[in-house]
């Protein structure tokens, strides 16, 4: 059993009594009518294991993070902890609760806020790494999927293709000087027929990079929806990645024409889907290897994330910057620009915003349609006009 008061355990073999204890905990669990896949109950005692916890509130924290999966869940799993482990210790700091309240990522997606955290804010993100996959639900709204598989086409920008191709009058840049001499071949020398020509527009490639930590779980299956209409729409020119505690290339597993089997794919091979938050990490990953780093050169580059960073965010102001200097377009949308009380206020969003050319919201497929048909008019625009809209003060309002 453990000793609420020192923080461990008594007896002959410590560490065989703290595992029999978590097993306990788990089973104790199970029967309350907390169900926890078996992936994620291996994930609680790797983590102890791994990084044993400095205290209960620690404990607490991994274990909530780890296991629990519905906010409802919370008043049970509370009393179960504390049944197994806390027994009122006065000497140990209470457990942080909700009050019922679900965090805005959902529920147990991230550490305890070291303060308060404003409407539209958010807070801290969890470093937990998670080994596991999850299921994305079946899709609703089809109506609003095919309007956003329709829009992506006009949306996306284009650039002139390298090779040239016959034009329309002299509607081209360069004489064809080929065509010219073999019609002169033909009519003993004389030029009767001049042709020119152009080199035609092709769309630019487009890379997505979507969220899968635990701060966006409520919005992730609809993030990834939004990814499979712009594979759709453009299927040779766009290349989707996740990314949480680590980066994920679902591409091919995306590509399925329905999106229900594209999901059960995608949650097959994305193994850090609502675990923590490694932004900085996970994009230095991609722009380290040159046949990534290609897929963004000369790319619209949309980023969908809340942009909640752990610690210390140079890592991923860096590798933003990189980004943004690699693609042709860096767009950022997170589900925290709805809100109406959102300020990229957070050392790393503020941080970021010159390097992005805009910063939007999305957060379902009705808010990414609108980001969506808004992209012409970003796209037409200067570059890097974010921070112009997004003041970082309290008391400035978008424009």
């Amino acid at each position: 059993m453990p000793d609420a008061r020192s923080g461990g355990w008594t007896g002959a073999d410590p560490a065989g009594l703290a595992a029999d204890h978590l097993w306990g905990f788990l089973a104790a669990l199970r029967e309350a009518g907390l169900r926890t896949a078996p992936a994620k109950r291996a994930d609680l005692l790797r983590v102890v294991a791994d990084s044993p916890p400095s205290g209960m509130t620690a404990l607490y924290w991994s274990a909530r993070i780890t296991l629990l999966q519905d906010v409802a869940d919370l008043p049970a799993f509370d009393r179960v902890f504390d049944a197994w482990f806390r027994h009122g210790a006065p000497g140990d700091p209470p457990v942080p609760r909700d009050d019922g309240a679900p965090s805005p990522g959902g529920p147990g997606d991230d550490d305890p806020p070291a303060r308060e955290a404003r409407p539209g804010d958010g807070t801290e993100a969890s470093t937990l790494s998670t080994h596991g996959t999850r299921d994305f639900g079946r899709t609703r709204g089809r109506t609003l999927m095919r309007a956003l598989e329709a829009a992506w086409p006009a949306a996306l920008p284009a650039t002139a293709s390298r090779r040239r191709r016959p034009a329309r009058g002299r509607s081209g840049d360069r004489l064809d000087v080929r065509h010219a001499w073999r019609r002169a071949h033909r009519h003993d020398g004389e030029i009767i027929e001049l042709r020119h020509l152009a080199r035609p527009p092709r769309p630019r490639r487009l890379l997505i990079l979507v969220d899968v930590s635990g701060s966006l779980r409520q919005h992730t299956p609809d993030l990834l929806r939004v990814a499979h209409t712009a594979l759709r729409a453009a299927p040779a020119r766009t290349e989707v990645f996740t990314f949480g505690t680590r980066l994920t290339r679902i591409t091919a597993a995306l590509a399925h024409p329905h999106a229900d089997q594209a999901l059960t794919s995608v949650s097959a091979l994305v193994t850090d889907a609502d675990g923590g938050t490694a932004i900085g990490a996970s994009l230095q990953r991609f722009l380290a290897g040159p046949r990534f780093a290609a897929l963004a050169r000369g790319a619209l580059v949309i980023v969908l994330s809340d942009g909640l960073e752990r610690g210390d965010p140079a890592l991923m102001v860096r590798a933003t910057a990189r980004l943004s200097r690699l693609g042709h377009r860096l767009v950022w949308w997170s589900p925290l620009a709805c809100s109406p009380a959102f300020r990229p206020a957070t050392r790393a969003m503020s941080a970021l915003l010159p390097s992005l050319d805009h910063l939007g919201g999305v957060r379902d497929l009705a808010t990414a349609l609108d980001e969506v048909r808004r992209l012409p008019a970003v796209l037409s625009g200067r570059r890097h006009t974010a921070a112009r809209h997004w003041p970082t003060t309290p008391s400035g309002a978008p424009r």
